[in-house]
């Protein structure tokens, strides 16, 4: 039985007061360090990223992934975390996401485009503002992701492609809306046992495979992929170029330096792998089998029947065709990013118009039928409703003849994105029979 009264006496003690305020502190700092460690971790167990709620432009399924919440678990024992990358744990299934990804993923499209010069300066003062851009130009250096294109690109063509078909998104991820998905669909549609290689820092990321889920699901071939330039352009006349550009030695122009890079690219990535490259501006009407080494006609003179301009909107060629050799030779000895499609359309026309019919090289010209058997000015017309029987007649016969003689047709997105796609009309019709998902393809 304990006894009360040696209780109260040890109580009263100098030494057991002395032990119960050692005691207290020692609590009390124990609690504080605890708490401590749970709100700044001195080594990674557990992270949550939260992206900011962002209205998506084109689509809710865009905004409502962006504003889901990814979380890297502890594992036990902890994981060793490198700078670089985190281990995600999501439905039982684990894959590695980079860091940078995640971070340029949760500020997609909020900071100004660094690759966009000024508008209104000299020459001078354009290309000192270049170089003070030049170390967030990022797209010109290789990076932990960027590095491993080449690789991914060749595991993923072994995929037994039927035809192997190239993309290229620059902006961001929460802009690649419902009538650049269209492209993607009807691709997918016309030729569904090819692969698909959508070359994009933006749709490098957990927004971007979301954006493609409904198509991946399906069991499609599409492989998003961060560019590596400097590897692209390795043993190419383009090489010298980009040496020189990347040590401010170039005048990027009053272009976004965007737009010469994806002309670049397309021509890099066709020289180095083969294939089709076509813009993200297209509903693709026919399979893409039956081409080779062909490119299509923009412009016909009107007496001659002759081509005067080509587009390289849609390009098909062998891996390492002459021709291809040529462009990244012109490219990189007549660049001007001032002049628009300098380093485009007119470098593809005036490259082919010198070659002529030079023996090896076996190019095919296709007619204007084949991509672009209407101009930016009048593709306007394929979105009106028809509001006569004529008229009714006339978009029957159209319907008709593209799904007869067109592979794809090409939209100018630039021109009819905030178009309305009006019932009954060539475009409403085109994407009714073509389109798999056809998700708000009817909004801008």
């Amino acid at each position: 039985m304990l006894n009360c009264k040696v209780f109260g006496q040890t109580i009263k003690s100098p030494i057991f007061s002395t032990l119960s305020f050692v005691l207290i502190i020692f609590v009390i700092y124990a609690c504080s360090s605890i708490y401590k460690v749970s709100l700044y971790p001195s080594q990674l167990t557990s992270i949550q990223i939260f992206r900011a709620p962002q209205q998506a432009a084109h689509n809710n399924d865009v905004q409502a992934a962006a504003n889901k919440t990814l979380q890297v678990q502890a594992t036990s024992p902890p994981l060793k975390v490198d700078q670089s990358s985190i281990i995600v744990v999501s439905n039982n299934l684990t894959e590695q996401i980079n860091i940078e990804e995640l971070e340029e993923e949760e500020q997609d499209g909020e900071a100004p485009d660094p690759l966009i010069p000024p508008a209104k300066v000299t020459n001078e003062e354009r290309m000192e503002w270049f170089r003070k851009k030049l170390p967030d130009l990022g797209v010109l250096e290789s990076t932990n992701l960027s590095r491993s294109f080449h690789d991914r690109v060749v595991k993923f063509s072994k995929n037994q492609c039927a035809t192997q078909f190239f993309m290229i998104w620059f902006s961001p991820a929460r802009t690649f809306g419902p009538r650049d998905f269209l492209a993607v669909d009807t691709l997918m549609k016309a030729n569904p046992q090819s692969c698909l290689v959508l070359i994009s820092r933006s749709l490098d990321t957990r927004l971007g495979y979301k954006i493609l889920k409904p198509l991946l699901d399906r069991g499609f071939k599409i492989l998003t992929v961060t560019p590596d330039l400097p590897s692209l352009v390795k043993d190419t006349p383009a090489e010298a170029w980009l040496k020189k550009i990347k040590s401010g030695k170039i005048d990027p122009g009053k272009n976004p330096l965007s737009i010469h890079l994806s002309d670049l690219i397309r021509l890099a990535v066709l020289y180095k792998y083969g294939g089709v490259y076509l813009d993200t501006d297209f509903v693709i009407l026919k399979d893409f089998k039956g081409l080779r080494n062909a490119i299509g006609a923009q412009g016909v003179d009107q007496v001659t029947h002759k081509w005067t301009t080509l587009n390289g909107a849609a390009m098909v060629f062998d891996k390492r065709h002459p021709i291809l050799f040529d462009f990244l030779q012109e490219f990189t000895t007549t660049f001007d990013g001032s002049k628009w499609g300098h380093n485009g359309p007119y470098l593809l026309t005036r490259v082919i118009q010198r070659v002529g019919n030079t023996p090896g090289y076996n190019l095919t010209i296709l007619g204007l039928k084949a991509f672009y058997p209407v101009n930016w000015i009048q593709i306007k017309g394929f979105y009106k409703k028809p509001v006569s029987e004529e008229e009714s007649k006339r978009v029957e016969e159209m319907v008709l003849e593209l799904n007869k003689d067109t592979y794809g047709l090409h939209l100018w997105n630039k021109i009819t994105r905030e178009l309305v796609i009006n019932e009954g009309s060539v475009i409403d019709r085109l994407i009714k029979s073509h389109c798999l998902i056809c998700r708000d393809a009817y909004n801008s």
